[in-house]
C-alpha cells in the first residue's frame, strides 16, 4: 500500500537536548539499564536533529489528505456515565527550541473519543489533567505536584521533555504511569510505569530484519556524538548476536561529507547488510557512499534518516532502502484509519504529525490498556492492577500489534510492554510502501552485562 511523504511522521524540531525521552546524566554510559536508557535518545531524539518535512511533511498535511476520514469507524455511541476519572497528562509543550502542544490536544482528542464511543475509562468520564513542562526540570517537579493535588487516578505522557522530576513525586504516591516510547533509568526500573511501544525498536528491528534474511553480519554506520555512539556500541553487538549476526560498529563523526573511507573499512569484513543511525544529512552522506561503491547488499535505516531534500545529494535516492519506522502509518490499515477519523472528530484542525501521534498513541493505549481488563474501579492501585494483567491488546497505529504489560514483553525491562518493530521499504524520494512488522522474538535481550 502506497502512502505519501506528507503523511509520514517524519517532521521533527530538535530541542535542547534529545527530545521528551532522556538525558545523559554525565559520564560514559554504564551497562545495563543506563545504556538502554542511552539508547532512547538514538532513536527518537539525536537522530532526529534536523529532520523536517519542507514540503509540509508530517507536521504540515491533514490526515484527510485527498480522502475524507470515515467517522463511521468511531464505532456506536457509548457515553461515559460513571463518576469522572482525573487522568494527568504532561508534555513539554511550546518552547523557544519545540512546540509539542499538538500532544496534548491529541490526547485531549482521544479523551473525547472514548467518552463518547469507549465508555471512558471503566465507565467513568476522563477529565485530563494537563501540564507543561517546557523542558524545565522544576516545571517537570511542579507538574508531579499538581497531580498530586489534583488527585489524578494515573499520568499518561507521549514524548514529555522532563520525566525524573514528576515520577519521583507521584511513584511513591502509588499513581501508574503510562508513556509511549520512553525510557530514562527511571522510567525502565520504577515500579508501575508502562512503557506501551518499544522504544529499542531502532536497534533491534534491523537485527530482526537479518534474521528473517539470514544474513549473518553487518555494518553499522553511527553517528559520533556521545549520546549515539556509547549505545549504539553497547547495544547493537547483543541485538545482532540474539539475531545470529556479528557486527561492526563505525563511528563517523557528524559533518563527514565523504564517508567514502569509513565504508571502504567496512567492506573489508565483508557484511551482509549495513544499518544507518544519524540525522538526514549523516545518512545521506553514508548512504551515497554505500552506494557509489557498488554495493548490493541490503541497507537499513531509521526513517528519521529522511530528510528535506528527498533524497536529492544520493545516486538512486533511497530507492532499496528499508525504512525502520516507529509506527506503521499505511493508511490502508484499520489503525490509521482510525487514528484519521478520531482526529478529523475531535482534533479541532490538529495536522498529522509525530507529535499528534505521540499524543495519540500515549493516551490511546492507556485507555485501551486499562478497558481490556475487567473491573470498574477506577483507583490508582485498581487502574495498575489492570494494566499489570490486561491480556495482549492492539496497539494503536500498530497495524494489527499488540502490546502487554504482564512484565514479560521485553527481555530488557519489565515496564516496556512490545517488541514490536516496524519496516517499510522506501523509493527514490522516500516514500514509504509495504509496512510490516518483524518477528521480533528473542532480539531485545542484553544477557550478562
Amino acid at each position: 500500500m502506497h502512502i505519501s511523504r506528507s503523511r509520514l511522521p517524519l517532521r521533527r524540531t530538535c530541542p535542547t537536548r534529545p527530545h521528551g525521552h532522556l538525558s545523559r546524566s554525565g559520564g560514559r554510559a554504564r551497562a545495563g539499564l543506563s545504556a538502554v536508557a542511552l539508547a532512547v535518545a538514538v532513536a527518537t531524539g539525536v537522530a532526529a536533529c534536523g529532520s523536517s518535512g519542507s514540503d509540509g511533511g508530517g507536521g504540515g498535511g491533514s490526515t484527510n489528505g485527498a480522502a475524507k476520514a470515515d467517522v463511521s469507524l468511531l464505532g456506536p455511541a457509548k457515553a461515559a456515565t460513571g463518576t469522572p476519572v482525573k487522568i494527568g497528562w504532561v508534555s513539554t509543550g511550546q518552547t523557544q527550541a519545540v512546540d509539542t502542544s499538538g500532544e496534548i490536544r491529541a490526547a485531549q482528542a482521544v479523551t473525547d473519543y472514548a467518552n463518547a464511543h469507549l465508555g471512558g475509562l471503566r465507565g467513568h468520564k476522563i477529565e485530563l489533567v494537563t501540564c507543561e513542562d517546557k523542558s524545565v526540570p522544576a516545571n517537570a517537579q511542579a507538574c508531579g505536584n499538581q497531580f498530586l493535588r489534583e488527585k489524578v487516578a494515573a499520568v499518561g505522557a507521549g514524548s514529555p521533555g522532563q520525566t525524573d522530576p514528576w515520577l519521583k513525586i507521584v511513584a511513591p504516591a502509588g499513581i501508574p504511569v503510562g508513556m509511549n516510547l520512553v525510557a530514562t533509568q527511571a522510567t525502565l526500573s520504577t515500579k508501575n510505569v508502562f512503557i506501551w511501544g518499544n522504544p529499542l525498536a531502532s536497534f533491534g528491528t534491523p537485527a530482526a530484519f537479518a534474521r528473517d534474511k539470514k544474513l549473518t553480519s553487518a555494518a553499522v554506520f553511527v553517528i559520533d556524538v556521545p549520546a549515539a555512539s556509547d549505545p549504539a556500541k553497547q547495544l547493537v553487538p547483543p541485538f545482532f548476536a540474539n539475531a545470529g549476526a556479528k557486527t561492526q560498529v563505525i563511528a563517523i563523526p557528524p559533518g563527514t561529507a565523504d564517508m567514502t573511507p569509513q565504508v571502504q573499512t567496512a567492506l573489508k569484513n565483508k557484511p551482509a547488510m549495513y544499518h544507518v543511525i544519524g540525522d538526514p544529512t549523516f545518512c545521506s552522506s553514508a548512504i551515497k557512499a554505500i552506494k557509489a561503491l557498488g554495493i548490493t547488499q541490503p541497507i537499513t535505516a531509521l526513517d528519521r534518516c529522511i530528510g528535506a531534500d528527498h533524497g536529492a545529494s544520493i545516486p538512486g535516492g533511497y530507492s532499496g532502502v528499508n525504512i525502520i519506522a516507529q509506527a506503521n502509518v499505511d493508511p490502508s490499515t484499520p489503525e490509521f484509519k482510525l487514528f484519521d477519523a478520531v482526529l478529523s472528530a475531535y482534533g479541532k484542525g490538529l495536522k498529522f504529525d509525530a507529535i499528534s501521534m505521540s499524543g495519540y498513541q500515549g493516551m490511546l493505549s492507556l485507555v485501551r490498556g486499562v478497558n481490556a481488563a475487567p473491573g470498574t474501579d477506577v483507583t490508582p492501585a485498581a487502574i495498575a492492577t489492570a494494566l499489570h494483567t490486561m491480556p495482549a491488546t492492539t496497539y494503536p497505529l500498530g497495524g494489527g500489534s499488540t502490546f502487554q504489560c504482564n512484565g514479560k514483553a521485553n527481555a530488557v525491562s519489565p515496564n516496556i510492554c512490545s517488541t514490536t518493530g516496524f519496516i517499510a521499504d522506501a523509493d527514490k524520494e522516500g516514500t514509504l510502501t509495504n509496512f510490516r512488522s518483524l518477528d521480533t522474538t528473542g532480539i531485545f535481550k542484553l544477557g550478562a552485562s
